[in-house]
């Protein structure tokens, strides 16, 4: 995150201006259509913040984790991610932890007991859910072979092959970022920026 956005962030007592901010930073992919999915950590009134700011786009969101007033938010295009669990090969690897692959909420529900069950000390934590990030099925597969060591790569994810591809990935990700925390600091709304105004 470029320091003029920490610095800014920081400097925001909590509110909506705060979290529209955490959203352009941590999730600007997704807001602007470049990827399926994303993640990052709120509290409760920021979920309810988040709700207020996303209504009426195409974004959905689902509150997979609870812990010491945190959980984990997964924000996500419905088609692209449905496209992207679809595909034959992640079908099948997520065959491989349990999953009965139907409709999206059906795999969100899965994905939500398997981090329940982690957070009971049950499973180590469910790794799997790169997939439903979008990150490639055979960067999911090495950083769980390689217990998240060895990687030739890094960046927005571990990366085990194709580091080129990669690499564009994120430099476009990266501009999505930086256009999107500049749409915002301009006063444009989660709302604008998500239906691509």
């Amino acid at each position: 995150m470029p320091i003029q956005e920490m610095i800014q962030l920081n400097s925001l007592e909590d509110g909506e201006r705060k979290t529209t901010l955490m959203l352009a930073i941590h999730c600007a992919p997704v807001l602007n259509g470049s990827k399926a999915a994303n993640i990052m950590t709120i509290t409760w009134q920021e979920l309810c913040q988040i709700r207020y700011l996303l209504e009426g786009t195409v974004i959905r969101y689902r509150f997979l984790r609870i812990k010491g007033g945190k959980g984990i938010l997964l924000l996500y295009r419905k088609k692209e991610i449905e496209e992207y669990l679809h595909l034959e090969e992640n079908q099948i690897f997520l065959k491989g932890f349990g999953y009965h692959c139907g409709s999206i909420d059906d795999m969100l529900d899965q994905l939500s007991e398997r981090i329940d069950s982690y957070k009971c000390d049950k499973i180590i934590f469910p790794h799997e859910i790169g997939i439903f990030l979008e990150y490639p099925l055979h960067d999911v597969i090495g950083f769980l072979a390689n217990e998240g060591k060895n990687y030739a790569y890094s960046g927005y994810w571990k990366v085990y092959q194709d580091v080129q591809g990669a690499v564009q990935r994120f430099k476009r990700y990266d501009e999505d970022r930086d256009y999107v925390i500049r749409a915002v600091m301009s006063g444009k709304t989660i709302r604008e920026i998500a239906s691509g105004g």
